[in-house]
Formats: C-alpha cells, structure tokens, sequence
C-alpha cells in the first residue's frame, strides 16, 4: 500500500511538472553582428567624408544649476573595426 502510495506521488509529480508551464525564461535570440565605430554608433551614420553624421546628448549646465539635456553632434571620424562586407572587383567572365 505505501508502494502504491509513492507511486502515485512521483506519477502525480511527473504530470505536474510536464504539464504546467515553464517558469524558466526563453533565452533571447542573439542580435545579428553589426560593426560599431568607437563612439557607439554603427557604421551607417558615417558618411562618405567618414565624419559621424549622429548626435549625443549631453548634460547642460548653468552656473551649477541643471539646465536640461542637450545635444551636440559626435566628433567622431571614422568607423575603426573590421570591415562589415569587402569589397572585390571580379571581372565579367561571360561575354
């Protein structure tokens, strides 16, 4: 009887457990890689001259008192990291 009374407990456990829902969090889907220039934004804020075309915001101050959030633009040049997609020059094969 106390055989058939564990039996049931771990039976009743099992179902439990396989039947409610998960309580552990899916993990996120990993974001796709994306070239990053040292000022923190990506590649497609600068331009062909390789100034930074973005803005940051910075804290404004007057006289020590707080002002508000202002924004200036990046003085950033250039995108340093590895190239996001070379580029090759492949002739025509076919004519």
């Amino acid at each position: 009887m106390e055989m058939l009374a564990g039996a049931a407990i771990l039976l009743a456990g099992i179902l439990i457990g396989r039947f409610l829902p998960s309580r552990r969090s899916a993990a996120p889907k990993p974001k796709g890689i994306q070239p990053v220039c040292g000022c923190g934004h990506g590649s497609s804020f600068h331009g062909e001259d390789g100034r930074c075309q973005a803005t940051n915001e910075t804290a404004q101050w007057d006289g020590g008192n707080w002002a508000g959030i202002g924004t200036v633009p990046c003085t950033c040049q250039k995108y340093v990291g590895p190239e996001p997609l070379p580029s090759f020059y492949a002739p025509e094969i076919a004519d």
